[in-house]
Order: C-alpha cells, then sequence, then structure tokens
C-alpha cells in the first residue's frame, strides 16, 4: 500500500519541489498565458480496488476458508496501520489451527482451479484483498477504531468457532463468491 501511495504522490511532491527551486522571473508582457487546463495541476485518480474474482465456483468448504481469511486479512491491515500487531499476535495464536487449516483448504483451492498458477494467482488474490481491506476500512467511519472492535469481538469469540464469526461478520473487501452446492438431485 505504501508503494501506491507513493507512485501517486512521489511525482507530484517532486514537482513541487523542483518548482520551487527555479528563480522568478519577471513575466514577459509579450508571453501569452497557458491555458487553464494546462496552468491547473491534474489531481491524482484513486481507482477503486476490488478483489481478484473467482472463476470458478466454490464448495462450502472452500468459501469457509476465504471467508477466514479475509477476515484474517482485515485484521492484519488494521493492526499494521494502527500500530495493532500485539493484538493481531494474540488473535493469531489463539486461532493458530484454524487458520493453518483454512489457510492450507485456500490454497488447495487455488492449485485446483488454477493448477501451475494457483501459488501466483492465490498471492495476486492476497494482494489485492489487502489492498481492498485498506481501501474499504480507511473509507468508513475509522479504520482503527473499527480494527478495535473487531479485535475485540475476535478475541470473545471461543476457538474452533472462528469460521462461525467469518460467515457472521464477513469482511468489508470480501469478493462474491458462487456456490457450487447446488439443489441435490431428485430422486424418482
Amino acid at each position: 500500500m505504501h508503494r501506491r501511495i507513493a507512485q501517486v504522490f512521489l511525482p507530484l511532491a517532486a514537482a513541487l519541489a523542483l518548482g520551487s527551486c527555479t528563480t522568478p522571473t519577471a513575466p514577459d508582457s509579450a508571453a501569452p498565458a497557458p491555458p487553464a487546463e494546462v496552468a491547473a495541476p491534474a489531481a491524482p485518480v484513486i481507482l477503486p480496488v476490488t478483489p481478484v474474482a473467482f472463476s470458478s465456483c466454490v464448495s462450502p468448504h472452500e468459501r469457509e476458508a476465504v471467508e477466514v481469511y479475509a477476515v484474517r486479512t482485515e485484521a492484519i491491515v488494521g493492526a499494521q496501520s494502527c500500530r495493532m500487531t500485539d493484538r493481531f499476535n494474540k488473535f493469531a495464536i489463539k486461532f493458530r489451527g484454524e487458520l493453518t487449516t483454512e489457510g492450507r483448504a485456500l490454497r488447495g483451492f487455488y492449485k485446483k482451479t488454477y493448477g501451475k498458477s494457483g501459488d501466483a494467482t492465490l498471492d495476486k488474490f492476497v494482494t489485492e484483498l489487502s489492498n481492498a481491506s485498506f481501501v474499504e476500512g480507511s473509507a468508513a467511519f475509522g479504520l482503527c477504531e473499527t480494527t478495535t472492535q473487531l479485535f475485540d469481538d475476535l478475541m470473545a469469540t471461543p476457538v474452533g468457532k472462528l469460521a462461525a464469526f467469518s460467515a457472521q461478520h464477513p469482511a468489508r473487501a470480501l469478493p462474491t463468491m458462487e456456490s457450487c452446492a447446488g439443489t441435490p438431485p431428485k430422486r424418482s
């Protein structure tokens, strides 16, 4: 995220800094004024960030893995942004088994769906989910207040119930997923 901010604001800062280093000259009455659209600096365009869309349906277990991972991602993004890594560490230790199980299931889904490019596609998903979590969290009432409440709620959740918590409290940046579980076949 810091890299994205640097990419947007560094050129603007450099232009302002370089512009302030030049010696002002007296206006030349013969020189025409630049057009208004050239004179005004363009505002940086910030495009909305959305997580990677799923190209296939997900089973209930895979959906659970994505939901848990999305809540974990929201927690870590908030923890890093709001200097709450101690709270994230306590959460990660408390739910270590569940986080490991769901992380393996998520990786298995990506390997099954994308084959050899599964790890790279999972990395892209994680990056975009993190970016979306930051953008969504920053646009909310307050990222740090929201993260504090998230950690309070997570730590009140019993071990073994993280998946249920994640299903009931979906992360803001959770992508839309189509369920593979259709209606069971009719028996004659």
